[in-house]
């Protein structure tokens, strides 16, 4: 189902008065919105759509984490392929910026919406949604933050004066313990789905019936804090809340793998086993709110508008030339009998030929595009449960059944795996997830979770950057912004 939602009201950005309210200046973590007003309902909801643009910035480019992996490989001189990024890198500012950007506008809308009070009771639950939507936001931000970048700065209020946003560098610990508050607000207070069930149609008087499919649901709030606990190393915790996204009934496998991509023959977006997508919007409706997909996933032969593809994001096989000098690539860890295959990865018809990621690129398409980027679907829930009942010691049993709900499941075309336990089974489930997600932007963070990304990476022929531990630099710009921030180790 392609969005009503979100581009929903991305199109309110495109009124000057919106774009004055939504102007934030990225240079400075946690700029805060302006002139924006948040005495009616009518206002809160817009300020609340105001909310999801920062997600399509960040989810436009982490695909590139996928090329720092040992999943894909480029051959532009950007650092990622060969992991040789600086304090300069204009991937490691647009995250963090982006990321920041989304931060603000949260903290000001939780600052600000609270206030607003005497409200009919079924506007009042409509305001509670948007406060759960801009807690799981706040939360989703920061925990990329903290994985790519380890200690941020932390800025949970809207700020009074410039200088609350020059603020040193929060451990990591107090970041996570903020996510987990933040998604526990967000499971509260947000619906399993939409229509809102706590919301009686009408809602009130210029705001429709608020069927906006690609805001944040409960469940996407219980993935995300059951990734949370995973990476935190809480796997008890993590278990509980997904096998609570699995016993909601909301989701399920699509019988077709295909159909989880909106770039793919028969694919649809926000689908049964979608749990939380970057809404993309369609080309020619709202400038600025699609991805540049087309020219950095395509060979330089394929696009339709006469500019040439950048080759930025080939699915790594060893069998192609470009290839030839890395091991254990993405190509080589299938089965030949795995139908996902030849749905993720296929090859061009040019000279060279390369490997094309097919998930999120449409062969012979333009530039930009509006599909959406998975950030969460069901097979990845079931995966982490499986991860997290493993990683436990006593529950094979359990972790076995969830990792063959998957490779087992008929679009997959692959035979379960019988009696594993133990690390043969913690390895099988990685292998899955590699295979499972492959090119979805979860490689390098599940590496930096199993604490092998050193090892795998050098396996790979291209390791990491000496003394980074695998994290981003912090840009040079907010540094030179705020002389609070330090600078991680390995980066000049």
């Amino acid at each position: 189902m392609k969005k009503n939602i979100i581009i929903f009201g991305l199109a309110f950005l495109s009124l000057t008065s919106c774009d004055k309210m939504l102007d934030v200046d990225p240079k400075i973590s946690g700029r805060t919105l302006t002139d924006l007003s948040f005495e009616t309902l009518q206002g809160v909801r817009q300020a609340s759509v105001g909310l999801y643009p920062p997600v399509l910035g960040v989810y436009r480019n982490i695909w590139q984490l996928d090329v720092m992996s040992d999943d894909a490989h480029n051959t532009v001189a950007d650092g990622l392929e060969t992991n040789s990024l600086d304090n300069r890198s204009g991937f490691a500012y647009n995250l963090w910026a982006d990321s920041y950007t989304g931060i603000g506008r949260c903290n000001t809308f939780l600052t600000r919406v609270p206030a607003l009070q005497t409200l009919p009771g079924n506007e009042t639950a409509l305001k509670n949604q948007f406060l759960g939507e801009a807690y799981f936001l706040r939360a989703l931000h920061y925990f990329n933050l903290v994985r790519l970048y380890g200690d941020v700065p932390l800025i949970t209020v809207e700020p009074t004066n410039v200088n609350q946003l020059y603020i040193p560098r929060t451990p990591a610990a107090q970041v996570y313990a903020q996510i987990e508050s933040d998604l526990l607000q967000a499971i509260s207070l947000l619906p399993a789905r939409y229509p809102n069930a706590a919301i009686v149609q009408p809602i009130a008087p210029n705001i429709g019936g608020h069927t906006d499919i690609g805001r944040a649901t409960s469940g996407a709030a219980r993935t995300l804090l059951g990734h949370m606990y995973l990476t935190t190393g809480n796997n008890i915790k993590a278990e509980e809340q997904l096998q609570a996204v699995v016993n909601s009934g909301v989701y399920s496998l699509n019988s077709n793998y295909a159909t989880n991509f909106g770039a793919l023959p028969g694919g649809t977006e926000n689908g049964v086993e979608s749990i939380f997508e970057a809404q993309f919007a369609p080309q020619g409706t709202l400038n600025g709110a699609q991805n540049e997909f087309g020219w950095q996933f395509a060979p330089p032969d394929e696009l339709s508008s006469g500019v040439a593809g950048f080759n930025r994001y080939m699915p790594t096989n060893k069998a192609l030339t470009l290839a030839s000098d890395l091991n254990n690539t993405l190509v080589e860890a299938f089965s030949t009998s795995d139908l996902r295959l030849g749905l993720s990865v296929r090859t061009n018809n040019g000279t060279p030929t390369v490997a094309v990621s097919q998930k999120f690129y449409v062969q012979g398409s333009g530039n930009t595009s509006s599909v959406n980027w998975v950030v969460y679907r069901y097979a990845d829930v079931l995966l982490m449960l499986a991860e997290a009942q493993q990683a436990q010691g006593n529950k094979d049993v359990q972790a076995l059944a969830n990792l063959n709900l998957v490779h087992n499941h008929p679009r997959t075309g692959l035979a379960a795996y019988v009696g594993l336990t133990g690390n043969a089974l913690r390895d099988a489930i990685r292998l899955e997830r590699r295979l499972e997600l492959n090119l979805e932007g979860k490689r390098w963070f599940d590496l930096l979770r199993w604490g092998n990304i050193v090892q795998v990476m050098q396996a790979h022929n291209r390791p990491i950057q000496a003394n980074t531990g695998g994290l981003l630099p912090i840009p040079r710009a907010e540094i030179d912004l705020n002389p609070n921030l330090t600078q991680n180790t390995g980066y000049n």
